[in-house]
């Protein structure tokens, strides 16, 4: 089969990509937002339930997405196979199609999430400190999950200036440079957020002080974050760095598991809503469909800055599909969390106050950064919830009115 030429597809898109700025859920990596977007900090009390609150005036809505509609330039392999504006590509098999004959090493680190979940945030009881430790023990595998939160960076803020770099460290990985980190804690997320949180969530879980389900919790919200994080990353990198990174966006999204499944974040986003999962599939198989078009003659993989710029177009198109599915994705899994706190401070079902809470408090603000620059107005109560110390019933319902207004769309 003749493979089609990715400059004719893109040069056909470019008039849509001048529009690109004018999407709402555009996101400017060089605005102003300050620190506290992403701090992921608890520094606030944590709340106890107490006498249930009054929620009989309270109503969440069911998660309702039936309005939302892909945009002109999306990447449609599942309703549309070769039939959308991308050319025929391996992207168009749902069977995600791997560029590496080799198992990416982001799978075992999804693996590890999962046997550390059974011990901890999905176990039926309290976990114990003996618990605590087999957890540490699976994020502490050799080139596993501690490895990589350790430098992960986020890539929704300015990389750090060139002129700074540290020479005898690799350009995507100066975030574990200590003084960098701590310079550019934003764009640091990862060694400067993220370890802080789950270091002191292990030793406190491990020594049995405070309340081991809410330690559990912290370690939740931030490894989610992280995985995240690390799909964004992947999918870019797989442009910039090496194309097998898109086998470690897939398998950091997936656990290797089909479209119908998933292991981690994955299986945390599809049970609050199958769309949303499956239009982050859809934005990682663009850039897989990318990747495949931007092949050479010869069936080598050009990075980004070697192609033409009409290519590099192409590849933006599809690095922001993953980017706003992402967003709704980790949008519903907060929505999720606030829900079930909301219940349980009004005395209905299962959920535990304080590790709902303590959940809520690192991962909640994680979205703050996109939230302002899409809608001042509802990101303002956002940032309000996040930063309650104890929040009503009826201030958890506003936050997650705020939600499905801002992030209303994969």
């Amino acid at each position: 089969m003749t493979r089609p030429n990715p400059w004719t597809i893109a040069l056909f898109l470019l008039p849509l990509l001048a529009c690109k700025a004018e999407d709402p859920s555009e996101t400017d990596a060089n605005a102003d937002t300050g620190s506290s977007g992403t701090s992921g900090g608890t520094t606030a009390d944590t709340p106890t339930t107490g006498e249930p609150m009054d929620c009989s005036q309270i109503e969440i809505p069911a998660i309702d997405e039936s309005s939302c509609v892909p945009l002109a330039t999306d990447f449609q392999p599942r309703t549309n196979a070769g039939g959308d504006m991308w050319p025929t590509c391996l992207g168009d098999m749902l069977n995600y199609q791997q560029v590496d004959a080799k198992t990416p090493g982001s799978a075992a680190r999804v693996d590890a999430y999962e046997a550390m979940a059974t011990l901890l945030w999905d176990a039926s009881g309290d976990p114990s400190a003996a618990d605590f430790t087999a957890a540490r023990d699976q994020y502490v595998i050799a080139e596993g999950l501690e490895s990589r939160l350790n430098r992960r960076d986020d890539m929704h803020y300015p990389e750090i200036p060139m002129a700074e770099w540290d020479p005898q460290v690799d350009s995507d990985k100066q975030c574990t440079v200590p003084d960098l980190a701590t310079k550019y804690a934003d764009r640091c997320a990862g060694p400067a957020k993220m370890k802080p949180i789950i270091d002191q969530a292990f030793v406190d879980g491990q020594s049995g002080t405070g309340d081991p389900r809410v330690h559990a919790a912290k370690i939740h919200a931030t490894l989610d974050w992280f995985l995240y994080l690390s799909v964004y990353k992947e999918t870019n990198t797989c442009a910039t760095v090496k194309p097998a990174d898109c086998d470690s966006a897939w398998a950091y999204y997936t656990g290797l598991e089909p479209i119908a499944s998933g292991k981690g974040l994955a299986a945390e986003v599809l049970a609050a809503s199958q769309n949303t999962h499956e239009r982050i599939w859809d934005g990682i198989l663009a850039v897989r469909c990318w990747r495949d078009l931007a092949q050479d003659d010869m069936g080598n993989y050009p990075l980004l800055e070697e192609v033409e710029p009409a290519v590099q177009d192409l590849f933006e198109v599809g690095w922001e599909q993953v980017d706003q599915a992402l967003h709704r994705g980790f949008a519903v899994v907060v929505r999720q969390h606030a829900e079930a706190y909301m219940h349980a401070l009004c005395g209905e079902g299962d959920a535990y106050a304080p590790a709902a809470w303590a959940y809520l408090q690192i991962a909640g603000p994680v979205l703050q950064r996109e939230a302002d620059e899409r809608d001042a107005t509802q990101a303002k109560v956002l940032g309000d919830l996040w930063a309650s110390g104890s929040p009503t019933a009826q201030e958890v319902a506003d936050g997650i009115a705020a939600i499905d207004a801002i992030f209303a769309c994969p």
